[in-house]
């Protein structure tokens, strides 16, 4: 069995906030070049294989199964893929977050990052939280969708919504992934009609490729459910380092905060990118996305003016090893090579040797 190990004496400590993507983040190929690199990389896959039933080589790597972007496996690799990740970061290159922030499914991996959740637990509830999902849904409780709007501000979003209908548990926001950055979420019928109504008005919208209205009073059932498997035995601790939530909007307090933020995440709408700004007034300013993808990248680029951020995401070798060496401290005695300086002692030198032919 493989575990993952927080190094904190070890590790150095580092002022940037590590994001986590969520699903629709998952690709084909994503964590490949993770495991092909790394022995530790590639045993994690292997037992988050074994433990969800989701062959991750298999559904991911190459081109990639049909299957790939089904809830189960979409959620489950990107979980992995973050993981492995975060896990480069500690033990190839002695990084560690300083603040860890999830955009929705990434809340398990945030919460490992934070110390608040051991790895296979958050991997537990993760399943768990799919599988109350999926059976409301073959129920017939969860028939929805969710889309997108870019361009407008909050009012006007609401205020179309509610022209559709005015009752917020058939649809509402979900998100607020920046200042004019909403998806919404809801019936399915009246998703798509807000998307015909929003099309004259917006910048661009669309529907998203997700069958459950998440982050709506929906999945209170769900979240009941889930509150039940974490009292059956599941450790939530208090965070080791900074730990934002979105579904909050500020910095998770303690042990029994984060456990209700667990319990109710996939039910309370999203305040994504204020929260990022709260990080930035606690004096954040360094931002990485830890996984597959780069949507959370550009939000906090859109949403912080003056965030340092990597063009992309930290997702294989490459791209962790470049933002590791961005984060190394400069030389304490930098050589600056100078070729028109003759050292003194090759002077003296030659001076000598000038004095014996004379």
């Amino acid at each position: 069995m493989t575990t993952l190990v927080v190094r904190e004496a070890s590790a150095s400590s580092s002022t940037f906030a590590a994001l986590f993507p969520g699903q629709l983040s998952e690709k084909p190929g994503m964590g490949e070049a993770l495991a092909r690199r790394y022995e530790f990389a590639s045993s994690l896959f292997e037992e988050i294989s074994a433990r969800s039933g989701v062959r991750l080589s298999d559904t991911f790597f190459g081109e990639g199964s049909p299957s790939l972007h089904d809830d189960l496996p979409a959620q489950v690799g990107v979980f992995a893929v973050s993981l492995a990740a975060l896990e480069t970061l500690r033990r190839i290159h002695r990084l560690e977050p300083g603040a860890s922030l999830g955009y929705s499914l990434g809340t398990y991996a945030a919460f490992v990052a934070a110390g608040s959740l051991e790895t296979w637990a958050a991997l537990d509830v993760l399943l768990e939280a799919e599988r109350l999902m999926s059976e409301a849904s073959r129920r017939g409780e969860l028939d929805g969708g969710m889309a997108y709007v870019v361009g407008l501000a909050r009012p006007a979003v609401e205020a179309t919504l509610a022209a559709l209908t005015p009752d917020r548990t058939r649809l509402a926001v979900a998100t607020e992934n920046a200042a004019a950055q909403f998806i919404f979420s809801g019936e399915q019928a009246l998703v798509a009609a807000a998307v015909d109504a929003f099309r004259p008005l917006a910048l661009k919208t669309d529907l998203l490729k997700i069958k459950i209205p998440m982050h709506t009073t929906r999945l209170e059932p769900a979240c009941r459910g889930l509150q039940s498997f974490l009292e059956r035995g599941v450790s939530v601790s208090q965070p080791r380092s900074a730990l934002f939530a979105p579904m909050l909007g500020r910095r998770v307090q303690s042990a029994e905060e984060a456990a209700d933020v667990l319990s109710k995440q996939i039910s309370l709408p999203s305040l994504f990118g204020p929260t990022l700004k709260v990080m930035r007034e606690s004096g954040l300013r360094r931002f990485a996305e830890v996984g597959p993808g780069d949507v959370l990248t550009k939000l906090v680029r859109w949403t912080i003016r003056d965030a340092q951020a990597p063009p992309g995401a930290l997702e294989n070798p490459d791209s962790i090893e470049a933002f590791a060496k961005e984060l190394a401290p400069p030389p304490l005695f930098p050589f600056e090579e100078n070729p028109k300086r003759v050292p003194a002692a090759a002077t003296a030198s030659r001076e000598a040797r000038g004095f014996e032919t004379k």
